[in-house]
């Protein structure tokens, strides 16, 4: 399986055909005639009160023929339902409604769940306000009770139990792709990893036909798939979780526990570590809260961001040994209270074969109207404001301005996208851009060849300078020159040996320059691509990173 690493994470379910939803919804009511045990379900659910419970139950009770059309059809309808009533309540108390949501956006959260108190006598409030307080609740001290201890027989040796939020192949991201790249590595290394995701998660997305147990490329992957009363917020989840996951490690017995961000895994896997006495690792992938404050300055200081970068702080000192992707990273860890000795860097990396791969990028040039000669910047990448793809846009005009045009490719999809298509048009850059928008993994790739100079434009934001990215990696292992935002995390990507460039975030005229300049000069632009491919191939293979987490893992299992 070769996952979209160039989707944004998503796990909404795909758009059917009126045809195939008349004939789901015939299947659907005809499995209720068939299963009495259903409607009995769906009572206990209170239809009135959530439509989606609604259809949890169906799925739970449905044969496993049937079960995809609640995903499908079912499910959507209902959570449409749901939201139908709410906008219907909004009407009601539309003034607090308003306001709880602005107080819990803003990152107020005891706030928000106060003004909602007052207003607990309509259901839909009532569980919204329970929603808010169990979501406070999950980034204070001590969210998970403490059980009893459990004995785990004699470990198997080698065999590690991941942790993570989602996982493929529901939701393709880089958080995903990441995870089954490690696992499929360490396999390779010998070392017998299974993934577990987080409770609730694929159904609770939409996803009715999930499975409990799936090997993808021979990895074993668990879902927690819920049963009876569901709860909606995240402490109730981790509660659930930290049973499910305990006894999970009662049966297959890992040696260790690998928890990757955020504190929900990281506090599931706390809980039982103390349950079952199974070494923990925490992997820092990035710093979320961070990134949640970068979309509204308001938000910096807040309640939430203060609690959750406290939980995070709390379980990094806590694991026996802490991963993350970089030194900026790990400085960052240092900071908030954990030793130095106890941080291993494991960093995006790639496969060894892509060193050597060749993908067909004249064949996407060609379908996108790109002639041979004609000069590429762009990237492959979810499209999200931090990324600070403006600047590239603007780098464009300035250089057609000046007589030196080059052609701009923007792959992938993202909340950003819809701004930069404005954009491309204000500044009149006409066929000069080309957007298309979410593609395939291998078109990804393609794409990825297409492009001469591959752009990382990265705004100075704190995530920014604190977490480094997986693409422009990717390019350098396919020998493309690199303009990145001169941040800590960036520039920390290309070394010290001519792999890329690095200019002012945020300056288009600079942006400009280093792309003319590369523009000009093919001798350099093959040079920076060699001296990339080899920055790759010295530290950022998974085959190399395997290696770090075997030792690792031997190192806090005794």
């Amino acid at each position: 399986m070769v996952p979209d690493a160039s989707r944004p994470e998503s796990s909404a379910p795909s758009t059917v055909s009126a045809k195939s939803a008349r004939a789901g919804l015939r299947g659907l009511l005809k499995g209720f005639a068939q299963h009495p045990i259903i409607v009995s379900r769906v009572v206990a659910t209170k239809v009135k009160s959530d439509p989606v419970r609604v259809a949890q139950a169906a799925a739970e009770t449905l044969p496993p023929s049937l079960r995809p059309v609640v995903g499908r059809v079912a499910w959507p309808l209902a959570r449409r339902a749901r939201v139908a009533v709410r906008k219907f309540g909004m009407r009601v108390v539309r003034g607090p409604w308003n306001e709880a949501k602005e107080h819990f956006d803003a990152g107020r959260m005891t706030e928000a769940v106060a003004v909602l108190e007052g207003h607990a006598k309509y259901p839909f409030i009532k569980r919204r306000a329970a929603y808010y307080a169990g979501e406070l609740a999950a980034i204070q001290p001590n969210p998970i009770p403490p059980k009893s201890k459990v004995i785990v027989g004699e470990r198997v040796t080698g065999r590690v139990l991941h942790c993570v939020t989602n996982a493929l192949p529901y939701t393709q991201a880089g958080y995903t792709v990441r995870t089954h790249r490690i696992v499929t590595a360490q396999k390779e290394a010998g070392l017998d990893p299974h993934v577990v995701t987080s409770w609730g998660w694929p159904m609770m997305q939409g996803h009715a036909d999930a499975t409990p147990y799936e090997e993808i490329d021979g990895i074993p992957y668990h879902r927690l798939l819920p049963s009876g009363e569901v709860p909606f917020e995240s402490r109730g989840r981790m509660i659930r979780g930290a049973g499910e996951v305990t006894e999970l490690v009662r049966t297959l017995r890992p040696q260790v526990l690998h928890a990757a961000t955020d504190h929900r895994n990281g506090s599931v896997a706390l809980a039982v570590r103390e349950r079952t006495g199974t070494p923990m690792v925490y992997e820092v992938r990035g710093f979320l809260e961070e990134t949640w404050a970068s979309r509204d300055p308001k938000r910096i200081g807040s309640q939430r961001h203060v609690l959750q970068r406290d939980r995070e702080a709390f379980i990094m000192r806590s694991a026996d040994a802490v991963v993350t992707l970089a030194e900026t990273m790990a400085a960052e860890i240092v900071e908030r209270g954990v030793p130095r000795e106890k941080i291993y860097l494991a960093p995006n990396a790639v496969d060894d074969s892509l060193l050597t791969a060749e993908y067909d990028g004249a064949a996407f040039r060609a379908a996108h109207g790109i002639a041979d000669d004609e000069i590429v910047m762009g990237s492959v990448s979810s499209i999200v404001a931090y990324e600070g793809f403006r600047t590239m846009i603007s780098a464009a005009a300035l250089l057609r301005d000046r007589g030196t045009p080059v052609r701009v490719l923007l792959v992938g999809d993202g909340a950003e996208r819809p701004a930069l298509l404005e954009q491309v048009e204000e500044l009149g850059l006409g066929d000069l851009a080309i957007l298309p928008g979410r593609v395939g993994p291998d078109e990804a790739l393609q794409a990825q060849a297409a492009i001469d100079i591959f752009a990382c434009p990265r705004e100075d934001l704190r995530v920014c300078r604190l977490v480094t990215p997986l693409k422009p990696v990717e390019a350098m292992a396919l020998g493309k020159p690199v303009v990145l935002s001169d941040l800590p995390a960036l520039s920390e990507l290309v070394g010290s040996e001519g792999a890329g460039l690095l200019v002012p975030p945020g300056d288009p005229e600079a942006f400009a320059d280093a792309v003319a300049g590369l523009r000009e000069d093919p001798a350099r632009r093959a040079l920076m691509g060699e001296a990339g491919r080899a920055e790759v191939a010295a530290k950022r293979t998974w085959s190399r990173v395997a290696e770090t987490y075997r030792d690792l893992y031997r190192t806090i299992s005794g």
